[in-house]
């Protein structure tokens, strides 16, 4: 372990919960952050967008010519 004399200084019983605290802090804030400052997060949490078709006008009418031989 490189930092295994850390734990010489700082006891486990408070070291350990203090460095989980902090990691759950950072990924809380990291999280809050993109949630309030992108537009694709909060579409992306919601899940996929519902694909919309094109609307086909019922009144054109389309003509179409017969085979030529």
């Amino acid at each position: 372990m490189i930092y295994g004399k850390l734990w010489l200084v700082v006891k486990p019983s408070v070291g350990i919960p203090l460095f989980l605290g902090a990691v759950a802090v950072s990924s809380f804030a990291v999280h809050y952050a993109l949630l309030t400052h992108t537009t694709w997060l909060p579409k992306y949490y919601e899940g996929g967008a519902a694909v919309k078709k094109a609307a086909v006008p019922t009144d054109t009418v389309v003509a179409v010519a017969p085979p030529q031989k």
